[in-house]
């Protein structure tokens, strides 16, 4: 595939087949993200596009605007998030598709300097986004807010020092959280934090035997859910001990929970 170049294919249940696609190349941040439901595909960027039925609509965003992250509860209801930017000085946006256009919702109450890049939809009364101020002075700072249909509420409470990569709806209202935590003294393993629609509870992942702990060095990506019973699958990476030339390895990681306490 040369430079620039991208492509898309479906599988219908039989075979692939490509499809025409628009916008911009997953070839450098931010990300550009994908969404699919049956009937309709969407995609962020630069702009905000949809797919159904063989053709592309685009709807173009005000300069210095990205989409970073894009969740659909059916093809006429769907959520995205993301950033005019630069960071400093812009601010979060979200907007969400009624099944023809894309509105903008009221903007994120989230700490000033936040990029918001996960957006997580439970229902049309039940969506999260998140996201982080980064400061090199002192670990990340994330901020996640609540949706509940006609107005934003920031819900950041006692989460803290985590860059959120991943945010997933436990399926009672609350909300999985994951990253790269940055507790300092750097000496992070991998780590979760739920949202039980009041609290944070902060949770320890599984080690890997040969893990090192001795700063952040397991990050989770994605989460997933892996059952009915509250249950998720979270896939990330993690790395080994320094060797004696100053080597270290990286090894990808997936985890699996253990059923969410009963609300």
């Amino acid at each position: 595939m040369l430079r620039g170049d991208q492509r898309l294919v479906h599988f219908d249940g039989t075979r692939w087949t490509t499809v025409p696609t628009v916008g911009p190349v997953d070839d450098s941040f931010p990300e550009v993200p994908l969404e699919a439901v049956p009937g309709r595909l969407f995609k962020g960027g630069d702009a905000l596009y949809t797919y159904a039925d063989g053709a592309w609509q685009t709807f173009a965003l005000p300069e210095q605007v990205h989409i970073r992250d894009i969740d659909a509860l059916a093809a006429d209801d769907a959520y995205a998030t993301g950033m005019r930017y630069p960071v400093d000085g812009g601010h979060p946006v979200t907007y969400h598709w009624d099944g023809t256009t894309w509105t903008l919702l009221e903007e994120v109450p989230v700490r000033a300097g936040t990029d918001t890049a996960k957006i997580a939809a439970e229902s049309t009364d039940s969506v999260y986004v998140a996201g982080w101020a980064d400061d090199d002075a002192r670990p990340p700072i994330p901020s996640v807010a609540h949706w509940n249909g006609a107005q934003w509420r920031d819900v950041t409470g006692d989460l803290s020092a985590l860059y959120v990569h991943a945010i997933a709806p436990d399926g009672r209202g609350g909300l999985w959280v994951t990253g790269s935590d940055q507790t300092e003294p750097a000496s992070s393993g991998p780590v979760f934090w739920h949202y039980d629609g009041t609290a944070w509870t902060k949770q320890d992942g599984a080690t890997a035997p040969d893990g090192d702990t001795r700063w952040p060095s397991y990050t989770f990506y994605d989460l997933a859910p892996a059952d009915d019973a509250g249950s998720f699958w979270a896939v990330g990476h993690y790395s080994t001990p320094l060797d004696p030339r100053g080597d270290q390895d990286v090894h990808g990681l997936i985890e699996r929970s253990t059923p969410s306490p009963a609300s």
